[in-house]
């Protein structure tokens, strides 16, 4: 392969690229939704809420669950339900219906009242991965005990975490998040299935590619055209980023997801730029088979039967979408990296290799 060739192709389609509005707009319009999306999902509740599943029947849980909420309104809002025993608590709070769960023994306040040094501690139950306003009122509950006992302070908390039973992509992120990775799934789809094809599609029903095949090998036609998307999918990946300003824990997982998903709508792009052969049938037929495709990254924040995730898992759209999702996260929620980097050399790789093979044999 001639590096110098290479670059000569390259540095022509991204400028031809740039110049033609249909390319323009195919990429300002997923960054603009990405944008749109971080703008309407606040970043952080304007208040901090907690769900608080007091179990106990008894006089001191109704005080405690009435006096709780009352104590802490001016650092964050609380919701009280009620659970008649350990277990319900237990599978409330692994279902993420709730954030912390306190059990209350009868008569607890007389005996902590009574009680020389320390009281019992009250067995709490919260997640493993809790949210801020959880250890908050774990951090709170003790003083409105203590206070209610009319004793020094010295209730503690015998804290014991709960593995949830499922964790869903909405959860784990947020809204917020979800929707902005969301927003770059569309992205690299518009850039990979829309503009990049042009470029191929409008030279091969113009019969240069005829000429440019007589100067470059059809591997480093393809290259060059391939790296054009990579390069504009990478810019405005990383607009869309810094402009919404959401967090991503580990770079580098994301980072990965996005560029095989990028590689792989690429591919499928270039294959149906010369499968079409005209910029017309592209932008007619490329829409009709992009939104397909897209569906599967939406797919990924919902618990459906057992052949949505089958078809989340087949396609670069959910693989993608799973792999960034974990990216944005310190921990998680999806793995399955091995099957991922198998799905997008099978979408991509591969049909870049034969794209160009038959690239090769027509110029030759």
């Amino acid at each position: 392969m001639n590096l110098h060739r290479l670059w000569t192709i390259l540095r022509k389609d991204l400028v031809d690229a740039i110049r033609d509005g249909r390319v323009l707009a195919v990429i300002l319009i997923p960054i603009a939704l990405g944008v749109f999306y971080g703008l309407i999902y606040p970043d952080e509740e304007p208040r901090p809420t907690a769900t608080v599943m007091v179990v106990g029947s008894s006089a001191d849980a109704d005080r405690i669950a009435t006096t709780l909420p009352q104590d802490v309104s001016r650092a964050l809002e609380l919701t009280i339900e009620r659970a008649p025993d350990e277990r319900s608590a237990r599978t409330t709070v692994a279902d993420d219906d709730a954030d912390i769960a306190v059990v209350i023994p009868d008569g607890y306040l007389s005996t902590a009242a009574a009680a020389d040094g320390a009281p019992p501690p009250l067995r709490t139950f919260i997640g493993t991965q809790p949210a801020p306003s959880a250890q908050a009122v774990a951090n709170l509950l003790p003083a409105t005990v203590d206070r209610l006992a009319e004793r020094p302070p010295g209730t503690s908390l015998a804290v014991q975490t709960v593995e949830p039973v499922s964790q869903n992509a909405f959860d784990a992120v947020g809204m917020r998040t979800f929707f902005v990775i969301a927003a770059v799934v569309m992205l690299l789809g518009f850039i990979g299935m829309l503009a990049t094809p042009i470029i191929l599609a409008e030279e091969i029903e113009k019969r240069t590619i005829e000429a440019l095949l007589l100067a470059a090998r059809g591997s480093e036609v393809l290259t060059a055209k391939a790296l054009v998307g990579l390069i504009y999918s990478a810019v405005a990946s990383a607009i869309t980023i810094l402009a919404t300003g959401i967090a991503i824990e580990r770079p580098g997982l994301f980072v990965l997801g996005a560029a095989g998903l990028a590689i792989s709508v690429v591919g499928i792009g270039l294959g149906m730029a010369y499968l079409f052969r005209s910029a017309d049938k592209l932008n007619t037929w490329g829409w009709v088979l992009l939104m397909p495709l897209l569906i599967p990254a939406f797919l990924v924040g919902i618990e459906g039967p057992g052949w949505v995730d089958v078809v989340v898992q087949a396609t670069p759209t959910g693989q993608g979408m799973r792999l960034m999702v974990d990216g944005a996260l310190s921990s998680d929620v999806f793995g399955g990296v091995g099957l991922a980097l198998a799905v997008f050399a099978v979408w991509g790789i591969g049909g870049m290799a034969l794209l160009g093979r038959l690239l090769q044999t027509r110029g030759s």
